[in-house]
C-alpha cells in the first residue's frame, strides 16, 4: 500500500522492487535486487511482508544481519510469532540483546508469574544457533532476571558449612565444572542449559560465579518480585503499561483529550540506528475500509508512522487491560482487530463518513481518542441491549430462536460483539464491531425486537402464562424452546385464515391440514415446493395493520419482514407435504398441533 509503510524518508515507490512471487520462484534475482538497496530501504520493504514471506525476504538479503537488527523489536517479534519459533532459527541467531529481551519479556512471563518452561524452550532454540546473542544478553541485562531464570531451572550446592544443602537432589542430573559448585538440573531436558552454563564460565567466570552464588543465596519470592518490577519498567518503555494504566483506555473520553496534539515520531524513538515504525497493525486494515481509505489519503508520511506506533501501543494496552496473553498470536490478532474496529467507528462518526474530513481528523487526533469514541458508542449499544433484556425478562424465551438469543448475548457481552454465521458452518462467530454500519444494524435489530415484543403482547395478546397454557396442550412442538415469534405469528395467520380471528391458540390436526390446503397454491410438479397464496398473506397483513399499536413507518417495515419470514418458514416446512396424507408433525417446525377439539 502506497504511503502506509513509508516513513519520513519516503521510498521512491510504495511497493517491492520486484514481484513478490520472485522470493519463492527466482531467489537469485531477488538477491541481485537487494544488493543494490541500502539496509534502511531493505528494512522498509521487508516490513511490507508478513510472517514466513518476510523471513524468506530477509534470508535472501546480503545484509541480513544488519537488516534483522534494524527491525523494531515489535515487528521482529510479530514476524517470529507468525512464522513459528522453530522455523525462525536464522532470525533468532542474529537478534540483538535488546530484541531478545523484548521477546523474553513477553514470552517468559504470564502476568506476574515467571514461566520456566517457556524460558527453557527459548534457550534450547538459541542453543541451536551459531553465535547467538544469548551470551551478550547474560552479560548485559538486569541481574535479578537472570537469577530467576537459573533458580527456576537449577539447584546449586557447595561442599562447605554454609551451603552444604544437598537434600532433594537425588536422581537429578549433575554438573560440576570447577570442583566447587555442584549444579543439579530440575528438568530432564537440560543439555542446552548445561552448554550455556559452560559457555558462560569459559567467557565470563566472574559473572558465572556471581549467578551461581545468587542462585544459592537470593530468596526466591523476593527475587521474582524484583525481577517482575524490572520487567514492568522495561515493557512500559516499550508501550506495554501496567494494568492500572492500561484499564484507563476504557474511561470516558475527556473533551481535553481531543485537544491534545498528536505525538511526534521522536516520542517513540529507541536506541537503534533506524527509527522505523512497526507496520504489522496495518496488515488487518482490510477489515476496516474507511480507516484504510483515510490512511491512503494522508500525504504526511511521518504521521502515518506515528499512527503505526500508536496502534501498536494501543493494542498493547488492550492486551493488558483485557488480561490477554501477549505471546499468544490469536490474542494479539484479536486485540488489533478490536483496536482497528473501535478506531474505525470513532473516525467514521467524527468524520460523518466523509473521507476528506476523515483525513483531517486523523491528521490531528490521537488514535486513543478515536478508540474511546468508538468504545463509548458500543457501550451505548450494550446498555440499550441490557435494558431491553431487563424489561422483557423471561418473555424472551418464548419469542427468540437460538440464533436470536446468541445475537442478544453477543450485544450484552463485556464488549459488544457481532454474532454472525461462520461461513458455511452452523456455528456462530462472535467478532468485534468494525464499522458504524454494523452498529446501526445492531441498533436496528434491537428496535425490530422492541416492536416484535410489543406486537406479540398487544397485537397477538400473548403473555407468559397464556403461552405456558398453550404449550401444555400441544403435542407439537414437544419442547418449549421450539416455540418462537414466527411460530406464534404463523398460528395467528392460520386461525385468521380459518376463522377470521387473531389468536395463537393451538390447532387440532384436522384444522392444521385444512389451513395447509387453503394457504398453498396448486403445484405443477409433484415434488416442487408449493407457494403461499399472496392474496391470503396480504389479507392477514392488512388485518394486523388495524391493530391499535400506534404504528410508525419502521413498525410497518418490521411487520413486513416478519411476515416474509413466516411465508419462508411455511414453504420450507410444509410446501412439499400433502395435507390429504398422513403427516408426522414432529418433523415439522412452525405450527402448534393438539389432538383436542377447537
Amino acid at each position: 500500500m502506497k504511503n502506509v509503510t513509508d516513513s519520513s524518508n519516503k521510498l521512491p515507490d510504495g511497493v517491492l522492487p520486484f514481484p513478490v512471487e520472485w522470493i519463492r520462484e527466482h531467489p537469485g534475482k531477488v538477491e541481485e535486487a537487494l544488493a543494490k538497496l541500502s539496509v534502511e530501504d531493505q528494512i522498509r520493504y521487508a516490513m511490507q511482508l508478513r510472517g514466513p514471506q518476510m523471513q524468506a525476504f530477509i534470508n535472501l538479503s546480503p545484509n541480513a544481519h544488519a537488516l534483522i537488527r534494524g527491525l523494531p523489536p515489535e515487528e521482529l517479534y510479530q514476524m517470529i510469532k507468525e512464522t513459528g519459533l522453530g522455523e525462525s532459527l536464522p532470525v533468532l541467531a542474529v537478534m540483538s540483546s535488546n530484541q531478545l529481551q523484548y521477546s523474553f519479556d513477553l514470552e517468559w512471563w504470564q502476568r506476574d508469574r515467571f514461566v520456566p518452561e517457556c524460558a527453557l524452550e527459548w534457550l534450547e532454540l538459541l542453543d541451536k544457533c551459531d553465535d547467538s546473542s544469548i551470551l551478550e544478553w547474560l552479560q548485559t541485562e538486569e541481574f535479578e532476571q537472570k537469577v530467576v531464570l537459573f533458580q527456576s531451572l537449577i539447584k546449586v550446592c557447595k561442599d562447605d558449612e554454609m551451603t552444604d544443602s544437598y537434600e532433594g537432589v537425588e536422581g537429578m542430573p549433575h554438573l560440576n565444572l570447577d570442583g566447587v559448585y555442584d549444579i543439579y538440573f530440575k528438568t530432564e531436558e537440560h543439555a542446552a542449559l548445561k552448554r550455556l552454563i559452560a559457555l558462560l564460565r569459559s567467557e565470563d567466570q566472574g559473572l558465572c560465579e556471581s549467578l551461581l552464588e545468587a542462585v544459592i543465596w537470593y530468596p526466591v519470592t523476593q527475587t521474582v518480585e524484583k525481577a517482575y518490577r524490572w520487567r514492568l519498567t522495561r515493557t512500559a518503555e516499550r508501550g506495554i503499561p501496567d494494568f492500572e494504566e492500561a484499564i484507563g483506555v476504557y474511561s470516558r473520553l475527556s473533551p481535553e483529550a481531543l485537544k491534545t496534539s498528536v505525538p511526534e515520531l521522536e516520542d517513540f524513538a529507541y536506541p537503534q540506528e533506524f527509527n522505523i515504525a512497526p507496520t504489522y497493525p496495518l496488515s488487518l486494515v482490510g477489515g476496516v475500509p474507511f480507516f484504510k481509505d483515510v490512511i491512503l489519503l494522508l500525504d504526511n508520511p511521518e504521521r502515518v508512522n506515528t499512527i503505526c506506533w500508536e496502534l501498536v501501543y494501543l493494542a498493547n494496552k488492550i492486551m493488558v487491560a483485557d488480561q490477554m496473553d501477549p505471546s499468544n498470536l490469536e490474542m494479539r490478532e484479536e486485540s488489533l482487530k478490536k483496536v482497528l474496529g473501535y478506531v474505525n467507528i470513532g473516525l467514521e462518526l467524527g468524520a460523518s463518513s466523509d473521507l476528506g474530513k476523515g483525513g483531517k481528523l486523523l491528521g490531528r487526533t490521537q488514535i486513543q481518542a478515536l478508540f474511546q469514541v468508538g468504545y463509548q458508542q458500543l457501550m451505548s449499544l450494550k446498555w440499550k441491549a441490557e435494558n431491553f433484556l431487563k424489561e422483557n425478562g423471561s418473555f424472551l424465551q418464548w419469542m427468540f430462536a437460538e440464533f436470536h438469543k446468541d445475537q442478544l448475548a453477543a450485544l450484552v457481552d463485556r464488549f459488544p460483539r457481532v454474532a454472525e454465521v461462520d461461513g458455511d458452518k452452523e456455528s456462530l462467530n462472535w467478532r468485534h464491531f468494525a464499522s458504524v454500519e454494523e452498529v446501526r444494524n445492531a441498533e436496528s435489530l434491537l428496535d425490530r425486537w422492541m416492536f416484535y415484543l410489543r406486537f406479540a403482547r398487544k397485537g397477538l395478546g400473548l403473555n407468559d402464562e397464556l403461552i405456558k397454557q398453550y404449550m401444555e396442550r400441544c403435542d407439537v412442538p414437544e419442547k418449549d424452546d421450539e416455540a418462537d415469534l414466527i411460530v406464534w405469528t404463523m398460528m395467528a395467520f392460520a386461525r385468521f385464515t380459518l376463522f377470521k380471528k387473531i389468536s395463537c391458540e393451538p390447532l387440532p390436526e384436522l384444522a392444521a391440514k385444512s389451513f395447509l390446503e387453503i394457504i398453498f397454491l396448486p403445484g405443477i410438479f409433484r415434488d416442487e415446493v408449493r407457494q403461499c397464496d399472496d392474496a391470503l398473506v396480504e389479507s392477514f397483513h392488512q388485518e394486523l395493520l388495524k391493530l391499535p399499536l400506534a404504528w410508525v413507518e419502521a413498525d410497518r417495515k418490521f411487520l413486513s419482514e416478519l411476515l416474509n419470514e413466516c411465508v419462508l418458514r411455511l414453504q420450507g416446512q410444509f410446501g412439499r407435504l400433502d395435507p390429504k396424507s398422513e403427516i408426522d408433525w414432529r418433523f415439522t417446525h412452525g405450527l402448534c398441533i393438539t389432538k383436542g377439539n377447537i
